[in-house]
């Protein structure tokens, strides 16, 4: 049984995650706080694997609770609870840099269904954060003859994260060279507001220019365009052969918008003429990894992110189940992995 602690001043919220549990069996709510005080105090009492997170309390606010809590109780995991709105999204994005394992959005009054909206979203990430996560059924390890990862430089990277992917990306990012010959392509699983602010905080961090692709972005060598949170980014090249961004309103994949596969299969459109290095980083779920196998396939380079390194072994887990991956790193190798593809040096 997995233990949760809900963190937040508004008792109507408390009610709300509460009864958005409530049918979760494995999934056991030990107790409320009301701010970070009381629930630093109710922690050493109460033993939670996981608590939920509000942003937004007196005495002691969320950003300062992360920051005790990785002190004084690392092994409790933290799930961020945010409105949909710019300051929350910036300590949000702060609270993923700092060691929280995921952001579940505050359902907005318009919602039709608002507890099953939360449901579907909090139960996985509890169980996630607490690592009971249940493997994915029906899936065999395929093996192939690994390709040399060095023989071309590519004409694009992209790269595709989830759960604990703002701070992968900080990682990795920070390392590329702002002299790389290709752009860069970001998915991450995050809503608008929320993705805004992690192209601003990485084009402060990065040596490279970070910014949201907008439809119809020509994408330049030495940049990073990340997807947008409320659409798919598509890759294609133009009449004068120029890779361009095309943002596209089709259904969520993977319960994600934008979708990493969406991005990949406009790659695999353009195979023929575009070498693509593939990165798929922490994460739950499977998003990329089919898209990185039939990439693959094409004659593209994927670098997944080892077990041992990630939030969530999902997605690169999967790209690795999938015989897709030439190289499985730790986060700390990845960014000289894609200085050594891109600029063509030798392993």
């Amino acid at each position: 049984m997995i233990r949760l602690l809900l963190v937040d001043d508004s008792k109507l919220y408390r009610r709300l995650l509460a009864r958005a549990l409530s049918g979760c069996n494995d999934i056991e709510i030990v107790g409320e706080a009301v701010d970070g005080q009381d629930a630093l105090e109710k922690i050493t009492r109460l033993k939670p694997d996981v608590i939920t997170l509000d942003m937004n309390m007196p005495r002691m606010n969320g950003m300062e609770t992360l920051a005790v809590l990785s002190v004084q109780h690392p092994a409790v995991k933290t799930i961020i609870v945010a409105a949909e709105t710019r300051d929350d999204a910036e300590r949000s994005v702060l609270a993923l840099e700092a060691g929280a394992f995921g952001v579940v959005l505050k359902p907005k009054a318009s919602e039709s269904a608002p507890v099953k909206a939360l449901t579907d979203e909090l139960g996985p990430k509890v169980r996630a954060a607490a690592g009971r996560m249940q493997s994915m059924p029906g899936k065999t390890v395929i093996r192939r003859p690994r390709k040399s990862i060095n023989r071309f430089t590519p004409d694009i990277i992209a790269i595709g994260s989830s759960t604990g992917g703002p701070a992968a990306l900080h990682d990795v990012l920070t390392v590329v060279k702002a002299d790389i010959p290709c752009p860069v392509v970001v998915v991450q699983h995050m809503p608008k507001l929320f993705v805004e602010s992690l192209a601003r905080r990485l084009d402060r961090d990065t040596r490279l220019n970070c910014c949201v692709a907008e439809d119809g972005t020509c994408l330049q060598a030495g940049q990073i365009y990340f997807a947008p949170g409320e659409a798919h980014l598509m890759v294609e090249r133009n009449a004068t052969g120029q890779l361009i961004a095309r943002l596209n309103d089709g259904p969520a994949e993977h319960h994600c918008k934008p979708a990493v596969d969406v991005t990949l299969r406009s790659l695999h459109k353009l195979a023929d003429r575009t070498h693509a290095l593939v990165v798929i980083l922490t994460g739950m779920g499977a998003d990329g990894a089919a898209g990185a196998a039939a990439l693959s396939k094409s004659g593209a380079s994927v670098i997944a992110q080892d077990k041992e390194s990630s939030v969530v072994w999902g997605m690169p887990g999967e790209t690795v189940k999938l015989g897709a991956a030439d190289e499985v790193l730790p986060l700390q190798q990845i960014g000289d992995a894609i200085n050594r593809i891109a600029l063509g040096l030798s392993k």
